[in-house]
């Protein structure tokens, strides 16, 4: 009678040799320093992806879950209206909540709203420490084991997407020194490029936002010529080369005034070179019929990003609503009152003419 034996497992050194070419090193995700976990303010994405958050829930949820890590986003700002320049002050604080590093200028960095749940986590503080300490507990001593500690070593935040103020600054210690860096006043693409690659190559172990405010726009740069439309075209293209090199940490926001190029074709030609195309529009001075009199602008999807993908995210609608209080930006999808209600009743008519 013959014996039956279990059939021994393949090597390892086989089954790894198998799996990939010869020298061919497998792609990693995006690690920390100290471990195998992934950078602060980043989750996993399909096709070995990363995602950010853009520092607006509704923007989050529209375009996917985030922005992806290595990408180019552009923003084009209304003619009246701080819409652009308050996504840009949402994207850096988001990248300072999360305690990334976040290259800005010096009006975003001034202008970097609260972020809310570290304003009460220091008044909780402050207000505990002012309180004395409870009592052991001596007849029900078992239970002492259950109370809730205040220590502040409770680990990291695990929040993808923050709350802010806008009508409040953020705190000082949170906009401190050594991941908030203020951008050189700079008089030329090939310095604020040669900014950006010291700055990947001096924080290689964490995730890096670069939000550049009013890219191309007369009041900042030359005039708006032939060769200033070249060396932009090549400052882009020079920026996603950098964002692609370093796709699992960097990521750059910019607002670029698109109502100050000189013409329709130039415009179009700059949203071909940006992943995410927003443009942004403000209502103010306006006539606006009552399904829009609640909101103060429009966000329009011009582009979504297509990284290692043959389409991008299918979203509901390219086109949603912008409400602007005093301290809140909200998106909102467009959508017709209910019926019945004060905007859709019929107006009275007028009564007819019964004279002779």
């Amino acid at each position: 009678m013959s014996s039956f034996r279990r059939a021994a497992p393949p090597s390892s050194s086989f089954a790894s040799s198998s799996s990939s070419p010869v020298g061919t090193p497998l792609p990693s995700p995006p690690v920390a320093a100290t471990g195998g976990l992934p950078l602060r303010g980043t989750k996993p994405f399909i096709n070995n992806q990363t995602l950010t958050s853009s520092g607006l829930r509704e923007l989050d949820a529209l375009i996917g879950g985030g922005f992806l890590l290595g990408t180019l986003v552009v923003v084009e700002p209304p003619v009246f209206g701080s819409f652009g320049a308050d996504v840009l002050r949402y994207f850096a604080a988001e990248g300072l909540a999360h305690e990334q590093h976040v290259f800005a200028d010096a009006a975003t960095v001034d202008a970097l709203p609260l972020e809310l749940s570290t304003a009460q986590k220091q008044l909780k503080a402050h207000v505990l420490a002012d309180v004395p300490d409870d009592p052991k507990l001596t007849i029900a001593w078992q239970y002492e084991k259950y109370k809730p500690s205040d220590n502040g070593g409770g680990g990291a935040d695990a929040r993808f997407c923050h709350s802010f103020d806008l009508s409040k600054p953020m705190q000082a210690s949170m906009r401190g020194d050594s991941t908030c860096h203020v951008l050189p006043a700079y008089s030329s693409y090939e310095d604020v490029f040669h900014h950006m690659h010291r700055a990947l190559v001096e924080h290689a172990t964490t995730a890096v936002r670069f939000v550049l405010a009013d890219i191309g726009a007369p009041w900042t740069y030359s005039e708006m010529n032939r060769d200033h439309i070249r060396r932009l075209h090549q400052f882009l293209r020079a920026i996603r080369g950098l964002l692609a090199r370093h796709r699992h940490r960097a990521i750059c926001m910019m607002s670029l005034p698109a109502f100050a190029m000189p013409s329709p074709a130039v415009v179009r030609a700059l949203r071909h070179l940006g992943d995410y195309v927003f443009e942004l529009t403000s209502f103010a001075g306006d006539p606006l019929p009552a399904e829009l009199s609640d909101f103060s602008g429009l966000l329009y999807v011009h582009a979504l990003a297509r990284t290692h993908a043959l389409t991008c995210h299918a979203v509901e609608s390219t086109k949603l609503g912008i409400k602007r209080d005093r301290r809140k930006l909200k998106l909102e999808h467009l959508h017709l009152p209910p019926e019945g209600s004060r905007s859709q009743k019929p107006t009275a008519a007028a009564p007819p003419d019964m004279s002779f």
